[in-house]
Protein backbone atom coordinates (compact mmCIF):
# COMPACT_ATOMS: atom_id res chain seq x y z
CA UNK A 1 0.00 0.00 0.00
CA UNK A 2 3.00 2.57 0.77
CA UNK A 3 4.47 1.88 -2.76
CA UNK A 4 1.35 2.38 -4.52
CA UNK A 5 0.47 5.65 -2.59
CA UNK A 6 4.52 6.69 -3.52
CA UNK A 7 4.10 5.68 -7.23
CA UNK A 8 0.72 8.29 -6.79
CA UNK A 9 2.36 10.67 -4.99
CA UNK A 10 5.31 10.78 -7.98
CA UNK A 11 2.73 10.32 -10.85
CA UNK A 12 2.10 13.47 -12.77
CA UNK A 13 -1.02 14.84 -13.19
CA UNK A 14 -2.09 13.30 -16.44
CA UNK A 15 -1.51 9.58 -15.35
CA UNK A 16 -3.28 10.07 -12.51
CA UNK A 17 -6.63 11.79 -14.45
CA UNK A 18 -5.86 8.77 -16.71
CA UNK A 19 -6.97 6.27 -14.05
CA UNK A 20 -9.66 8.56 -12.52
CA UNK A 21 -10.97 8.52 -16.04
CA UNK A 22 -10.40 4.57 -17.30
CA UNK A 23 -12.10 3.83 -13.63
CA UNK A 24 -14.71 6.16 -14.38
CA UNK A 25 -15.58 5.31 -17.60
CA UNK A 26 -15.71 1.20 -16.77
CA UNK A 27 -18.32 1.84 -14.16
CA UNK A 28 -20.37 4.18 -16.38
CA UNK A 29 -20.20 1.47 -18.96
CA UNK A 30 -21.34 -1.31 -16.40
CA UNK A 31 -24.38 1.00 -15.65
CA UNK A 32 -25.05 1.34 -19.29
CA UNK A 33 -25.29 -2.22 -19.62
CA UNK A 34 -26.84 -3.26 -16.43
CA UNK A 35 -29.92 -0.86 -16.34
CA UNK A 36 -33.46 -2.24 -16.96
CA UNK A 37 -34.24 1.58 -18.18
CA UNK A 38 -35.75 2.07 -21.40
CA UNK A 39 -34.80 4.32 -23.51
CA UNK A 40 -36.34 7.88 -23.73
CA UNK A 41 -38.11 9.28 -26.27
CA UNK A 42 -35.98 11.70 -27.56
CA UNK A 43 -32.70 8.94 -27.53
CA UNK A 44 -34.94 6.68 -29.61
CA UNK A 45 -35.48 9.25 -32.11
CA UNK A 46 -32.26 10.16 -31.95
CA UNK A 47 -31.57 6.15 -33.03
CA UNK A 48 -33.98 6.39 -35.40
CA UNK A 49 -32.00 9.46 -37.21
CA UNK A 50 -29.13 7.04 -37.37
CA UNK A 51 -30.85 4.60 -39.73
CA UNK A 52 -30.45 7.48 -42.54
CA UNK A 53 -27.52 9.32 -42.25
CA UNK A 54 -27.94 12.80 -43.75
CA UNK A 55 -26.60 16.35 -42.84
CA UNK A 56 -29.60 17.43 -40.94
CA UNK A 57 -32.60 16.71 -39.58
CA UNK A 58 -35.88 18.18 -38.33
CA UNK A 59 -35.10 19.32 -35.14
CA UNK A 60 -31.40 19.33 -34.67
CA UNK A 61 -28.01 18.70 -36.53
CA UNK A 62 -26.75 15.86 -37.23
CA UNK A 63 -23.96 14.64 -34.44
CA UNK A 64 -25.86 12.73 -32.42
CA UNK A 65 -27.31 10.68 -35.16
CA UNK A 66 -23.46 10.20 -36.41
CA UNK A 67 -22.47 9.00 -32.64
CA UNK A 68 -25.07 6.44 -32.15
CA UNK A 69 -24.49 5.55 -35.56
CA UNK A 70 -21.14 4.78 -35.25
CA UNK A 71 -21.82 3.36 -31.05
CA UNK A 72 -24.47 0.77 -32.67
CA UNK A 73 -22.17 -0.19 -35.82
CA UNK A 74 -19.75 -1.43 -33.17
CA UNK A 75 -21.98 -3.54 -30.67
CA UNK A 76 -25.38 -3.51 -32.32
CA UNK A 77 -28.65 -1.41 -31.25
CA UNK A 78 -29.12 -2.21 -27.75
CA UNK A 79 -29.79 0.45 -25.09
CA UNK A 80 -26.40 0.64 -23.92
CA UNK A 81 -25.16 0.58 -27.16
CA UNK A 82 -26.81 3.78 -28.59
CA UNK A 83 -26.17 5.00 -24.85
CA UNK A 84 -22.34 4.12 -25.28
CA UNK A 85 -21.24 7.50 -27.15
CA UNK A 86 -22.18 9.31 -23.45
CA UNK A 87 -19.59 7.95 -20.93
CA UNK A 88 -16.80 7.83 -23.64
CA UNK A 89 -17.45 11.54 -24.97
CA UNK A 90 -17.49 12.54 -21.46
CA UNK A 91 -13.96 10.92 -21.02
CA UNK A 92 -12.93 12.64 -23.87
CA UNK A 93 -14.30 16.10 -23.17
CA UNK A 94 -12.70 14.82 -19.54
CA UNK A 95 -8.94 15.04 -21.30
CA UNK A 96 -9.82 17.93 -23.32
CA UNK A 97 -10.65 19.89 -20.06
CA UNK A 98 -7.62 19.00 -18.38
CA UNK A 99 -5.16 20.18 -21.50
CA UNK A 100 -7.61 23.43 -21.91
CA UNK A 101 -7.06 24.23 -17.87
CA UNK A 102 -3.25 23.82 -17.90
CA UNK A 103 -2.40 25.93 -20.98
CA UNK A 104 -4.21 28.37 -18.90
CA UNK A 105 -3.04 27.41 -16.13
CA UNK A 106 -0.98 24.79 -14.87
CA UNK A 107 -1.37 20.96 -14.34
CA UNK A 108 -2.52 20.80 -10.99
CA UNK A 109 -5.54 23.12 -12.23
CA UNK A 110 -5.80 21.01 -15.23
CA UNK A 111 -5.83 17.73 -12.93
CA UNK A 112 -8.82 19.43 -10.65
CA UNK A 113 -10.49 20.76 -13.41
CA UNK A 114 -10.39 17.96 -14.90
CA UNK A 115 -11.74 15.89 -11.92
CA UNK A 116 -14.50 18.07 -11.19
CA UNK A 117 -15.39 17.97 -14.70
CA UNK A 118 -16.03 14.01 -14.61
CA UNK A 119 -17.55 13.62 -11.28
CA UNK A 120 -19.88 16.88 -11.92
CA UNK A 121 -23.76 15.52 -11.72
CA UNK A 122 -24.50 16.94 -14.51
CA UNK A 123 -21.35 14.56 -16.52
CA UNK A 124 -22.92 11.93 -13.83
CA UNK A 125 -26.24 12.14 -14.68
CA UNK A 126 -25.67 12.92 -18.96
CA UNK A 127 -22.97 9.87 -19.16
CA UNK A 128 -26.42 8.26 -18.02
CA UNK A 129 -27.92 9.23 -21.78
CA UNK A 130 -27.69 9.95 -25.16
CA UNK A 131 -28.07 13.88 -26.14
CA UNK A 132 -27.43 16.31 -28.20
CA UNK A 133 -25.15 17.92 -25.29
CA UNK A 134 -22.48 15.11 -25.35
CA UNK A 135 -20.82 15.63 -28.50
CA UNK A 136 -21.38 19.97 -27.64
CA UNK A 137 -19.56 19.70 -24.83
CA UNK A 138 -16.86 17.43 -26.30
CA UNK A 139 -15.87 19.90 -28.92
CA UNK A 140 -16.59 22.89 -26.72
CA UNK A 141 -13.58 21.99 -24.46
CA UNK A 142 -11.48 21.01 -27.49
CA UNK A 143 -12.40 24.78 -28.92
CA UNK A 144 -11.14 26.24 -25.33
CA UNK A 145 -7.77 24.20 -25.59
CA UNK A 146 -7.65 25.89 -29.13
CA UNK A 147 -7.70 29.35 -27.75
CA UNK A 148 -5.54 28.57 -24.65
CA UNK A 149 -2.68 27.22 -27.32
CA UNK A 150 -3.59 30.23 -29.28
CA UNK A 151 -2.65 32.57 -26.60
CA UNK A 152 0.71 31.04 -25.99
CA UNK A 153 1.82 30.63 -29.49
CA UNK A 154 -0.37 32.12 -32.63
CA UNK A 155 0.20 28.78 -34.74
CA UNK A 156 -1.78 27.74 -37.78
CA UNK A 157 -2.84 24.65 -36.46
CA UNK A 158 -4.64 25.69 -33.30
CA UNK A 159 -6.32 28.14 -35.36
CA UNK A 160 -7.40 25.30 -37.38
CA UNK A 161 -8.55 23.12 -34.28
CA UNK A 162 -10.11 26.04 -32.90
CA UNK A 163 -12.31 26.14 -36.80
CA UNK A 164 -12.89 22.45 -36.75
CA UNK A 165 -14.11 22.31 -33.10
CA UNK A 166 -16.03 25.25 -33.79
CA UNK A 167 -17.79 23.53 -36.96
CA UNK A 168 -18.38 20.14 -35.24
CA UNK A 169 -19.51 21.66 -32.25
CA UNK A 170 -22.65 23.64 -34.56
CA UNK A 171 -23.06 20.33 -36.39
CA UNK A 172 -23.80 19.22 -32.38
CA UNK A 173 -26.02 21.84 -31.54
CA UNK A 174 -26.22 24.99 -32.28
CA UNK A 175 -25.71 26.71 -28.82
CA UNK A 176 -21.58 26.53 -30.04
CA UNK A 177 -22.92 29.82 -31.33
CA UNK A 178 -22.36 30.92 -27.64
CA UNK A 179 -19.06 30.18 -27.72
CA UNK A 180 -18.15 32.74 -30.81
CA UNK A 181 -20.20 35.42 -28.34
CA UNK A 182 -17.88 34.64 -25.63
CA UNK A 183 -14.69 34.30 -27.62
CA UNK A 184 -15.73 38.35 -29.24
CA UNK A 185 -16.62 39.33 -25.76
CA UNK A 186 -13.26 38.30 -24.25
CA UNK A 187 -11.20 39.51 -27.36
CA UNK A 188 -11.88 42.45 -28.41
CA UNK A 189 -11.90 44.94 -26.01
CA UNK A 190 -8.07 44.42 -26.06
CA UNK A 191 -5.49 45.18 -29.01
CA UNK A 192 -3.93 41.54 -28.73
CA UNK A 193 -7.29 40.04 -28.51
CA UNK A 194 -8.69 41.70 -31.69
CA UNK A 195 -5.45 40.78 -33.16
CA UNK A 196 -5.99 36.94 -32.36
CA UNK A 197 -9.41 37.58 -33.50
CA UNK A 198 -9.17 39.50 -36.42
CA UNK A 199 -6.27 38.56 -37.95
CA UNK A 200 -4.79 35.46 -39.67
CA UNK A 201 -5.62 33.30 -36.88
CA UNK A 202 -9.35 34.25 -36.96
CA UNK A 203 -9.47 34.04 -40.36
CA UNK A 204 -8.30 30.35 -40.37
CA UNK A 205 -10.64 29.57 -37.61
CA UNK A 206 -13.67 31.16 -39.87
CA UNK A 207 -12.86 29.21 -42.94
CA UNK A 208 -12.13 26.33 -40.97
CA UNK A 209 -15.69 26.60 -38.94
CA UNK A 210 -17.14 27.43 -42.22
CA UNK A 211 -16.24 24.35 -44.06
CA UNK A 212 -17.18 21.62 -41.70
CA UNK A 213 -20.53 23.52 -40.79
CA UNK A 214 -21.72 24.18 -44.59
CA UNK A 215 -23.04 20.70 -45.25
CA UNK A 216 -25.79 21.29 -42.66
CA UNK A 217 -26.35 24.92 -43.93
CA UNK A 218 -27.03 23.76 -47.27
CA UNK A 219 -29.20 20.90 -45.91
CA UNK A 220 -31.06 23.35 -44.18
CA UNK A 221 -31.59 25.79 -47.31
CA UNK A 222 -32.87 22.49 -48.77
CA UNK A 223 -35.31 21.82 -46.25
CA UNK A 224 -36.89 25.21 -45.84
CA UNK A 225 -34.56 25.92 -43.16
CA UNK A 226 -36.54 22.93 -40.52
CA UNK A 227 -33.64 22.89 -37.78
CA UNK A 228 -33.36 27.17 -37.66
CA UNK A 229 -36.80 27.42 -37.58
CA UNK A 230 -37.39 24.79 -34.91
CA UNK A 231 -34.80 25.82 -32.40
CA UNK A 232 -36.35 29.16 -32.92
CA UNK A 233 -39.60 28.76 -32.19
CA UNK A 234 -38.28 26.71 -29.03
CA UNK A 235 -37.60 30.19 -27.69
CA UNK A 236 -41.99 30.16 -27.29
CA UNK A 237 -42.13 33.49 -26.59
CA UNK A 238 -45.87 34.73 -26.39
CA UNK A 239 -47.70 36.93 -24.02
CA UNK A 240 -49.20 34.21 -22.70
CA UNK A 241 -45.97 32.86 -21.09
CA UNK A 242 -43.96 36.49 -20.42
CA UNK A 243 -42.67 37.03 -17.27
CA UNK A 244 -42.44 33.36 -15.22
CA UNK A 245 -40.39 34.04 -11.90
CA UNK A 246 -40.68 30.50 -10.60
CA UNK A 247 -39.29 29.38 -14.25
CA UNK A 248 -36.05 31.57 -13.63
CA UNK A 249 -35.43 30.59 -10.14
CA UNK A 250 -35.84 27.05 -10.47
CA UNK A 251 -33.74 27.40 -13.65
CA UNK A 252 -31.00 29.09 -11.83
CA UNK A 253 -31.86 26.12 -9.03
CA UNK A 254 -31.10 23.71 -11.34
CA UNK A 255 -27.42 24.69 -12.56
CA UNK A 256 -26.35 24.75 -8.68
CA UNK A 257 -27.78 20.84 -8.87
CA UNK A 258 -25.67 20.61 -12.20
CA UNK A 259 -22.29 21.96 -11.03
CA UNK A 260 -22.41 20.46 -7.23
CA UNK A 261 -23.63 23.21 -4.30
CA UNK A 262 -19.84 23.34 -3.72
CA UNK A 263 -18.64 24.07 -6.78
CA UNK A 264 -21.48 26.65 -7.05
CA UNK A 265 -20.50 27.99 -3.86
CA UNK A 266 -16.74 28.67 -4.91
CA UNK A 267 -18.18 30.46 -8.01
CA UNK A 268 -20.35 32.39 -6.24
CA UNK A 269 -17.38 33.42 -3.74
CA UNK A 270 -15.08 33.88 -6.06
CA UNK A 271 -17.21 36.24 -8.04
CA UNK A 272 -17.81 38.29 -4.85
CA UNK A 273 -13.96 38.50 -4.07
CA UNK A 274 -12.91 39.45 -7.36
CA UNK A 275 -15.93 42.35 -8.06
CA UNK A 276 -14.68 43.90 -4.56
CA UNK A 277 -11.35 44.85 -6.27
CA UNK A 278 -8.71 42.05 -6.83
CA UNK A 279 -10.00 42.33 -10.70
CA UNK A 280 -9.29 39.80 -13.05
CA UNK A 281 -6.54 38.23 -14.85
CA UNK A 282 -6.87 37.34 -18.54
CA UNK A 283 -7.28 33.20 -18.68
CA UNK A 284 -10.50 34.55 -16.05
CA UNK A 285 -11.98 37.28 -18.37
CA UNK A 286 -11.89 34.09 -21.10
CA UNK A 287 -13.23 31.83 -18.92
CA UNK A 288 -15.96 34.72 -17.17
CA UNK A 289 -16.48 35.54 -20.99
CA UNK A 290 -17.60 31.78 -21.93
CA UNK A 291 -19.98 31.35 -19.02
CA UNK A 292 -21.68 34.33 -17.51
CA UNK A 293 -23.40 35.53 -20.60
CA UNK A 294 -24.89 31.99 -21.26
CA UNK A 295 -26.03 31.97 -17.71
CA UNK A 296 -27.92 35.66 -18.28
CA UNK A 297 -29.37 34.56 -21.38
CA UNK A 298 -30.75 31.37 -20.76
CA UNK A 299 -31.87 32.85 -17.24
CA UNK A 300 -33.77 35.88 -18.80
CA UNK A 301 -35.39 33.09 -21.61
CA UNK A 302 -36.66 30.96 -18.54
CA UNK A 303 -38.32 34.55 -17.03
CA UNK A 304 -39.33 35.39 -20.24
CA UNK A 305 -41.14 32.08 -21.20
CA UNK A 306 -39.51 28.98 -20.39
CA UNK A 307 -35.64 27.21 -20.20
CA UNK A 308 -34.34 23.62 -19.77
CA UNK A 309 -31.99 23.01 -17.49
CA UNK A 310 -29.61 21.41 -19.54
CA UNK A 311 -29.93 24.79 -22.01
CA UNK A 312 -27.11 26.48 -20.12
CA UNK A 313 -24.82 22.97 -20.09
CA UNK A 314 -21.33 24.72 -22.17
CA UNK A 315 -21.21 27.31 -19.45
CA UNK A 316 -20.00 24.38 -17.08
CA UNK A 317 -16.55 23.19 -19.02
CA UNK A 318 -15.29 27.29 -18.03
CA UNK A 319 -17.14 27.34 -14.28
CA UNK A 320 -15.20 24.14 -13.83
CA UNK A 321 -12.03 25.28 -14.66
CA UNK A 322 -12.34 28.84 -13.64
CA UNK A 323 -13.50 27.64 -9.84
CA UNK A 324 -10.70 24.92 -9.75
CA UNK A 325 -8.14 27.79 -10.49
CA UNK A 326 -9.58 30.25 -8.06
CA UNK A 327 -9.61 27.24 -4.99
CA UNK A 328 -5.93 26.30 -6.09
CA UNK A 329 -4.68 30.01 -5.83
CA UNK A 330 -5.92 30.81 -2.91
CA UNK A 331 -5.21 27.58 -1.11
CA UNK A 332 -8.73 26.07 -0.63
CA UNK A 333 -7.81 22.31 -2.50
CA UNK A 334 -9.56 21.27 0.50
CA UNK A 335 -13.15 22.38 -1.20
CA UNK A 336 -11.81 20.71 -3.99
CA UNK A 337 -11.63 17.31 -2.46
CA UNK A 338 -14.91 17.66 -0.60
CA UNK A 339 -16.31 18.95 -3.66
CA UNK A 340 -15.00 15.84 -5.63
CA UNK A 341 -16.00 13.54 -2.86
CA UNK A 342 -19.62 15.21 -2.17
CA UNK A 343 -20.34 14.55 -6.56
CA UNK A 344 -18.62 10.94 -6.46
CA UNK A 345 -21.28 10.14 -3.49
CA UNK A 346 -23.66 11.53 -5.78
CA UNK A 347 -22.71 9.59 -8.97
CA UNK A 348 -23.44 6.19 -6.96
CA UNK A 349 -26.80 7.58 -6.20
CA UNK A 350 -27.83 8.18 -10.00
CA UNK A 351 -26.04 4.88 -10.55
CA UNK A 352 -28.26 2.96 -8.33
CA UNK A 353 -31.55 4.71 -9.62
CA UNK A 354 -30.42 3.75 -12.74
CA UNK A 355 -29.61 -0.05 -12.23
CA UNK A 356 -31.98 -1.07 -9.19
CA UNK A 357 -36.12 -0.18 -9.26
CA UNK A 358 -36.09 -1.26 -5.53
CA UNK A 359 -33.78 1.45 -4.74
CA UNK A 360 -35.86 4.04 -6.97
CA UNK A 361 -39.27 3.03 -4.87
CA UNK A 362 -37.24 3.20 -1.77
CA UNK A 363 -36.66 6.88 -1.79
CA UNK A 364 -39.90 7.80 -3.50
CA UNK A 365 -38.56 8.61 -7.23
CA UNK A 366 -40.54 6.54 -9.44
CA UNK A 367 -42.19 9.62 -10.77
CA UNK A 368 -38.65 10.45 -12.02
CA UNK A 369 -38.11 7.71 -14.55
CA UNK A 370 -41.44 6.73 -15.69
CA UNK A 371 -40.91 8.28 -19.28
CA UNK A 372 -37.86 5.49 -19.07
CA UNK A 373 -40.06 2.85 -18.07
CA UNK A 374 -43.08 -0.23 -20.10
CA UNK A 375 -41.93 0.82 -23.73
CA UNK A 376 -40.61 -2.36 -24.51
CA UNK A 377 -43.73 -4.46 -22.83
CA UNK A 378 -45.96 -2.15 -25.06
CA UNK A 379 -43.83 -2.40 -27.76
CA UNK A 380 -44.09 -6.20 -27.88
CA UNK A 381 -47.81 -6.00 -27.16
CA UNK A 382 -48.34 -4.08 -30.23
CA UNK A 383 -46.06 -6.01 -32.77
CA UNK A 384 -48.56 -8.73 -31.76
CA UNK A 385 -50.99 -7.26 -32.73
CA UNK A 386 -50.24 -5.43 -36.09
CA UNK A 387 -49.37 -9.05 -36.93
CA UNK A 388 -52.62 -10.41 -35.85
CA UNK A 389 -54.19 -9.03 -38.95
CA UNK A 390 -53.57 -7.54 -42.98
CA UNK A 391 -52.71 -4.18 -41.54
CA UNK A 392 -50.95 -1.96 -43.62
CA UNK A 393 -49.20 0.41 -41.36
CA UNK A 394 -49.24 1.46 -37.85
CA UNK A 395 -50.21 4.85 -37.26
CA UNK A 396 -49.31 7.03 -34.15
CA UNK A 397 -50.50 10.83 -33.68
CA UNK A 398 -47.82 11.78 -30.71
CA UNK A 399 -44.18 12.58 -31.24
CA UNK A 400 -42.93 11.13 -28.48
CA UNK A 401 -44.58 7.86 -28.88
CA UNK A 402 -43.79 7.38 -32.35
CA UNK A 403 -39.91 7.54 -31.14
CA UNK A 404 -40.54 5.48 -28.56
CA UNK A 405 -42.17 2.73 -30.50
CA UNK A 406 -40.06 3.03 -33.69
CA UNK A 407 -37.49 1.31 -31.77
CA UNK A 408 -39.59 -0.95 -29.27
CA UNK A 409 -41.80 -2.38 -32.54
CA UNK A 410 -38.59 -2.50 -34.78
CA UNK A 411 -39.60 -6.68 -35.13
CA UNK A 412 -42.55 -5.15 -36.92
CA UNK A 413 -43.68 -6.56 -40.59
CA UNK A 414 -45.68 -3.35 -41.39
CA UNK A 415 -43.99 0.43 -41.23
CA UNK A 416 -44.80 2.48 -38.35
CA UNK A 417 -46.31 5.73 -39.84
CA UNK A 418 -47.45 9.21 -38.06
CA UNK A 419 -50.45 10.74 -38.57
CA UNK A 420 -49.94 13.49 -40.94
CA UNK A 421 -50.55 17.48 -40.67
CA UNK A 422 -50.61 19.85 -42.96
CA UNK A 423 -47.42 21.74 -41.80
CA UNK A 424 -44.86 19.09 -40.56
CA UNK A 425 -43.80 19.73 -36.89
CA UNK A 426 -41.23 17.25 -36.89
CA UNK A 427 -38.86 14.81 -38.02
CA UNK A 428 -41.52 11.85 -38.17
CA UNK A 429 -44.47 13.96 -39.86
CA UNK A 430 -42.20 15.14 -42.24
CA UNK A 431 -40.23 11.95 -43.27
CA UNK A 432 -42.39 9.44 -42.02
CA UNK A 433 -45.89 10.51 -42.55
CA UNK A 434 -48.65 7.91 -43.42
CA UNK A 435 -49.25 7.27 -47.31
CA UNK A 436 -52.50 7.47 -49.33
CA UNK A 437 -51.65 4.27 -50.16
CA UNK A 438 -51.88 2.56 -47.04
CA UNK A 439 -55.07 3.80 -45.58
CA UNK A 440 -57.01 0.94 -46.48
CA UNK A 441 -56.47 -1.11 -43.29
CA UNK A 442 -54.77 0.49 -40.91
CA UNK A 443 -53.90 -0.24 -36.93
CA UNK A 444 -54.59 3.22 -34.82
CA UNK A 445 -52.22 3.67 -31.73
CA UNK A 446 -53.24 6.64 -29.53
CA UNK A 447 -53.47 7.78 -26.18
CA UNK A 448 -56.30 9.94 -26.70
CA UNK A 449 -59.41 8.28 -25.25
CA UNK A 450 -61.85 10.36 -28.42
CA UNK A 451 -59.01 10.82 -31.02
CA UNK A 452 -62.09 11.90 -33.78
CA UNK A 453 -59.89 13.89 -36.30
CA UNK A 454 -58.06 10.56 -36.43
CA UNK A 455 -60.77 7.99 -36.84
CA UNK A 456 -63.66 10.29 -38.34
CA UNK A 457 -61.37 10.47 -41.50
CA UNK A 458 -62.00 6.63 -42.40
CA UNK A 459 -64.85 4.92 -43.96
CA UNK A 460 -64.97 2.44 -40.75
CA UNK A 461 -63.33 2.71 -36.97
CA UNK A 462 -63.49 -0.01 -34.22
CA UNK A 463 -61.32 0.29 -30.77
CA UNK A 464 -59.84 -3.40 -30.48
CA UNK A 465 -57.70 -3.53 -27.47
CA UNK A 466 -57.09 -1.10 -24.62
CA UNK A 467 -53.31 -1.32 -23.73
CA UNK A 468 -52.63 -0.99 -20.00
CA UNK A 469 -48.61 -1.12 -19.10
CA UNK A 470 -47.47 -0.57 -15.55
CA UNK A 471 -44.71 1.87 -14.55
CA UNK A 472 -44.77 1.61 -11.39
CA UNK A 473 -46.84 0.87 -8.03
CA UNK A 474 -48.97 3.95 -8.76
CA UNK A 475 -49.20 4.89 -12.98
CA UNK A 476 -49.50 3.08 -16.08
CA UNK A 477 -49.41 4.14 -19.85
CA UNK A 478 -52.68 3.18 -21.61
CA UNK A 479 -52.74 3.32 -25.55
CA UNK A 480 -56.26 3.05 -27.29
CA UNK A 481 -55.83 0.69 -30.29
CA UNK A 482 -58.27 1.07 -32.86
CA UNK A 483 -58.64 -0.89 -36.39
CA UNK A 484 -59.19 1.90 -39.17
CA UNK A 485 -60.49 0.80 -42.85
CA UNK A 486 -60.43 3.37 -45.68
CA UNK A 487 -61.24 4.69 -47.88
CA UNK A 488 -60.14 7.73 -45.91
CA UNK A 489 -62.11 11.26 -46.13
CA UNK A 490 -62.03 13.11 -49.08
CA UNK A 491 -61.28 16.00 -47.56
CA UNK A 492 -58.01 14.30 -45.85
CA UNK A 493 -56.59 13.57 -49.34
CA UNK A 494 -56.79 16.91 -49.99
CA UNK A 495 -55.45 18.28 -46.92
CA UNK A 496 -52.83 16.28 -46.06
CA UNK A 497 -52.11 13.50 -48.60
CA UNK A 498 -51.77 15.89 -51.53
CA UNK A 499 -53.28 14.14 -54.28
CA UNK A 500 -56.96 13.33 -54.90
CA UNK A 501 -59.16 10.36 -53.94
CA UNK A 502 -58.84 7.63 -56.71
CA UNK A 503 -62.40 6.33 -54.78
Amino acid sequence: MTALTARLANASPLTLLAAVVLALTAARVAVLIATPLNLGPDEAQYWSWSLTPAFGYFSKPPMIAWVIGASTAICGDGEACIRLGAPLLHAATTIAVFFAARALYDGTVGLWAAIGYALMPGTSFSSLLITTDVPLLFFWALALFAVAELRRSNEARWALLLGVSIGFGLLSKYAMLYFVLGLGLACLPTPRGRALLLGRAGLVAALAALAVFAPNIVWNALNSFATVGHTASNANWNAANLFNFTGALNFLGAQIGIAGPIAAGILIWGLVRKWRGQGFDHPDVLLLALSLPIFAVVTTQAFISRANANWAAPAFIAVIILVSAWAVRNRRTRLLIANAGLNLALAVVLALLAVSPAFVAAIGQENSVKRLRGWADAGRSIETMAASAPFQAIVSDDREDMASLFYYTRARKVPLRMWPKEVAGNEYEAAHALRADETSNVLFVTRRAAPDDVVGAFARAERIATLETRLDSKRKRVFFLYALVGPVDEDVFRRFFNRPSTE
